[in-house]
């Protein structure tokens, strides 16, 4: 009966369960039995439940509505262990790494190019036109999985198992290597970015309830838009053509809204093929191994 449940497992359900096996070892590593990571543990237990929940349902009733359900559920729990990442950073190194990577901007530019970009382009239309790009980064992942989902059914799981996955990897990276980025590495008003209208409004707004101290290098922004980029040029060329232009405003915006540092855009830039091969690779091994007897 259980290895009969256990083989309606999707390969999303398995990378999920394996990044909470991989992050869980790691507290009960380094972190212990602290108070503090008593709901990260908890929401495991929660998470592993409702799978086993899902499973339940896709023996009694396999239909398209279970299907999305093993599919989406790990979209939606993203920013929950992004945010997660902040609590787990410092575990490794006790200090942030900004200073050094504040080090390498000034060596390599001359200047910091995270400060001096909105003030160069103080246009309200310009700083518009950016949170308007760095807005849009907010639908984009769920967006593109369900166009998938709804496009190309037969390679949906292993585009949206390709993306959960290349989320997890450089979640992974944000948890060892501790960086903040410029917009909490920076005192006021050296962090702050104006109002410029609507969307700059929307972006602090999100920011306020999601953004965390976490996650700077590299610049998974950027990464995982250029990884969305490449999956719609090999499969939906007309979405390649709607992230372009998007993807361009991301990497503009991720400096000027001192989210990142201009070396960050750069290492998500170089990070995003190796990402993207790493998740190709889980999911052929996965795919491989995930028969269980019935």
């Amino acid at each position: 009966m259980i290895g009969s449940k256990l083989s309606n497992l999707k390969t999303t359900d398995i990378i999920t369960l394996a990044y909470m096996l991989v992050t869980a070892l790691f507290i009960l590593i380094f972190g212990g039995f602290s108070a503090q990571f008593a709901i990260p543990i908890l929401v495991r237990f929660v998470l592993i439940g409702f799978i086993i929940f899902i499973l339940y349902l896709s023996k009694s009733r396999d239909n398209n509505y279970i299907y999305f359900i093993h599919l989406f559920y790990p979209i939606l729990m993203l920013t929950y262990f992004y945010g997660e990442t902040d609590l787990l950073n410092n575990l490794v190194f006790s200090d942030n790494l900004d200073p050094y990577l504040f080090k390498w901007e000034e060596s390599i530019f001359g200047f910091q190019p995270s400060l001096e970009f909105s003030i160069t382009f103080p246009q309200k239309w310009f700083s518009e036109l950016l949170h308007f790009g760095y807005f849009s980064y907010y639908i984009m992942t769920f967006t593109v999985c369900l166009v998938f989902f709804l496009k190309q059914k037969l390679r949906a799981e292993k585009i949206i198992f390709t993306v959960i996955s290349s989320f997890f990897i450089y979640y992974l990276i944000f948890i060892i290597f501790p960086l903040v980025g410029p917009q909490f590495h920076f005192q006021t008003p050296l962090s702050d970015v104006a109002d410029s209208g609507i969307f700059s409004r929307a972006v602090k707004l999100v920011q306020y309830y999601g953004e965390k101290p976490t996650g700077a290098f590299p610049s998974s922004h950027v990464g995982m838009a250029l990884i969305f980029l490449y999956l719609s040029f090999k499969n939906i060329r007309w979405l390649f053509w709607i992230i372009v232009p998007l993807f361009i405003l991301i990497m503009l915006a991720t400096v000027y809204l001192k989210a990142h540092y201009a070396i960050d855009v750069i290492a998500g830039i170089l990070s995003a093929p190796l990402v993207y091969l790493m998740s190709s690779l889980l999911f052929k091994f996965i795919s491989r191994k995930s028969y269980l007897p019935a």
